[in-house]
């Protein structure tokens, strides 16, 4: 099946919404005046949840400025690609009613049920957008994530780069467990059986003493069966993969490194 066609035919329509007005630059229909979003460079900003993309990309904006947040504005969020692309048409392959999703954990089985049928899942659905012949500057998007999306992107669409902010899963835990955000919405008990055996100890006793919640379990479970736990393992055979390692370093420190590499990719254009 063509699945971006059944989604332009059979799930486009039934939204509530048609054009979006906040991302003036992009279609999700096909049109003369727009082209894929493969044929561009895009600079996608890459982690697994509490790695820290947000405060990366805010002091990213410190940095570069306008630049930054130019690029940032130019197509929708991974949230928005799952709420426009992948969850709906998950719930009409599913014969389900389209509504909105709010639970992290359903969220991921949506994700997960688009993923099966459509290969590459979310970085697929990116790949349906479209940007105008008129725009001709940065975008920069944090929208991929684990190791099937990667790889899919740094074999399907070479002229993106992914640049990958990696931190050990027991630090992702814990910042997950202090930050609140609204998105961070999931139930269940936090069970630990699924994270490897050397770190469920240490995991225990942070739990123990409040450092890790149930919450952040229940995400990061649901997650790691999408996503894996780890960075991607093979950056080093494909030239548009970059890697951060964000253990032991602060937000400004990552943000610098990942500026340097931004800069890299745009001179290499100049």
């Amino acid at each position: 099946m063509d699945y971006h066609q059944f989604y332009q035919s059979s799930v486009y329509e039934k939204l509530e919404f048609r054009i979006v007005s906040k991302y003036p630059y992009m279609n999700l229909v096909d049109n003369s005046i727009y082209q894929s979003l493969v044929s561009r460079k895009v600079i996608m900003l890459v982690a697994l949840t509490g790695t820290g993309k947000t405060t990366t990309l805010n002091e990213l904006s410190k940095i570069a400025g306008e630049t930054v947040e130019q690029g940032m504005s130019v197509i929708p969020t991974r949230r928005e690609i799952a709420d426009w692309i992948a969850i709906p048409t998950a719930q009409v392959l599913l014969n389900e009613t389209i509504r909105p999703v709010s639970d992290r954990v359903e969220r991921f089985h949506y994700t997960r049920t688009f993923a099966e049928h459509v290969s590459g899942g979310i970085a697929t659905a990116f790949s349906w957008v479209n940007i105008s012949n008129d725009y001709d500057g940065l975008i920069i998007s944090e929208g991929i994530r684990g190791s099937n999306e990667i790889s899919h992107t740094l074999t399907h669409f070479p002229d993106w780069h992914i640049i990958e902010l990696a931190l050990h899963p027991v630090t992702r835990l814990k910042r997950l467990s202090s930050r609140s955000e609204d998105f961070d919405k999931a139930q269940g008990k936090g069970d630990i059986s699924f994270l490897p055996t050397d770190l469920q100890s240490d995991v225990q006793l942070l739990v123990g003493n409040g450092e890790i919640t149930s919450k952040a379990l229940t995400i990061t479970q649901a997650e790691s069966q999408n996503y894996g736990l780890y960075p991607f393992a093979d950056g080093e055979n494909y030239r548009n993969y970059h890697r951060v390692d964000a253990d032991d370093k602060t937000p400004k420190e990552v943000a610098q490194d990942v500026h340097l590499i931004m800069k890299g990719l745009m001179d290499a254009d100049s």
